[in-house]
């Protein structure tokens, strides 16, 4: 009984999915029940082969460990983002989209051939004062390399203690070899909105994040921007460079923000017929005026929602270059009984115009090359923003 003990909470995962498919043996037609048997027989070998590396591995096997891996693995396979969480991953699932968590502030990916990517550095954290950028590789961790790593263990290493150092090893395409970079770890507190009045009474909105605050954040930004211009406003500047995402319905929300009409989104899983869709209520906050959005490779996920759904309901004009290709949606299934919880991949999202954003982005209507996202004069695609505003105001200023 001390041999087995170890093992019950964690297979009772497997139990349980074991136990429905014995039962469905029983109540389907025979037609089927030949394909059920081929799950028992993996189950079996499953089994057998953590048994035999239990009992005559070298050295001696933590059991939870090697099981954790073995969910990890067997999820992991199927794409970057799906993996079995444990208990205490369970719990520490929401730290990342309520703003406050330790690390280096970057978003990262794993890409086709398995190697860590940076999707986006997040505003004034210790990851983009170090001047990393959108399509870099972490290729090492303090030494260690990372290829053939799962995300969550190349995260896991990059996270760590506020005020503790951490060396990455960075290859930048274009660049003739790798090189490191030393950041110190911080406790990261995002900011996801930040807001300003520019010349010529110009909004400028720069979305960092789609946490949980998002959207109220954004509705004071609008607010105190018509204050500043009088109510004058000729349009509004979104810049949602280097946004890697966050919550589908803080993304929602905010689209809705500047919609009085329209699909937002829709999410189809494998079943092609099961689709549900998103759309806005009356209520555009901007009444009408001029929206640009600026994107860049770093904008992915919810950031591509937003860009999409305004682009395809032509409420806004999407300049810049072309975004990350994120689409894929996760769902969390908690297992219960201190189990933990599995983060499965059940579907991908489609703008209004029925295009899959996932490995294609969105495409901007205006390319426009530049790699500073900062607010200045430098700032090639900020300038296009300006004057696009400008001249469109106006033409409408003429025709009135």
């Amino acid at each position: 009984m001390k041999n087995f003990s170890y093992i019950v909470p964690k297979f009772r995962i497997l139990y349980f999915l074991f136990a429905i498919i014995l039962a469905s043996i029983l109540i389907v037609p025979k037609t089927y029940a030949s394909d059920h048997h081929e799950d028992i027989d993996l189950f079996k070998l499953f089994l057998r082969v953590f048994t035999e590396a239990e009992k005559k591995y070298v050295d001696e096997i933590d059991k939870d460990q090697l099981m954790d891996s073995a969910l990890k693995g067997m999820l992991n396979s199927l794409d970057p983002y799906s993996t079995y969480l444990s208990e205490e991953d369970f719990e520490e699932m929401d730290i990342d989209t309520k703003g406050f968590y330790g690390g280096l502030g970057l978003e990262v990916t794993l890409d086709d051939n398995g190697f860590v990517r940076i999707v986006s550095p997040i505003d004034d954290t210790p990851g983009s004062r170090a001047g990393l950028i959108s399509g870099d590789y972490i290729t090492g961790i303090d030494g260690e390399d990372v290829y053939g790593m799962s995300l969550d263990e190349a995260v896991d290493m990059m996270r760590g203690y506020a005020n503790t150092s951490i060396i990455l090893t960075i290859y930048r395409d274009g660049d003739d070899a790798p090189f490191d970079v030393e950041i110190v770890r911080e406790i990261i507190q995002i900011t996801p909105v930040k807001f300003e009045l520019l010349e010529d009474n110009i909004g400028y909105i720069r979305i960092s994040s789609f946490n949980d605050i998002a959207d109220k954040k954004i509705v004071s930004a609008v607010k105190e921007i018509n204050k500043k211009s009088n109510n004058n406003i000729k349009g509004f500047i979104i810049d949602i460079r280097n946004n890697p995402g966050g919550l589908l319905d803080q993304a929602i929300k905010v689209t809705d923000l500047f919609l009085d009409k329209g699909e937002i989104v829709s999410t189809k899983t494998r079943d092609q017929s099961r689709k549900q869709r998103f759309f806005a209520k009356k209520g555009d906050i901007t009444n009408g005026a001029e929206i640009i959005i600026i994107t860049n490779g770093g904008s992915a996920s919810a950031s591509e929602i937003f860009a999409g759904a305004l682009g395809d309901n032509k409420r806004a004009t999407v300049i810049g270059t072309k975004t990350f290709g994120k689409g894929s949606v996760q769902s969390i299934i908690p297992l219960g009984s201190g189990d933990g919880a599995i983060r499965l991949t059940t579907g991908k999202y489609y703008t209004p115009n029925d295009t899959s954003i996932d490995k294609v982005g969105i495409m901007p209507l205006y390319i426009i090359e530049n790699q500073i996202t900062d607010v200045d004069s430098e700032d090639l695609q900020l300038i296009y923003a300006k004057k696009l505003i400008n001249s469109r105001y106006r033409l409408r200023t003429l025709r009135d």
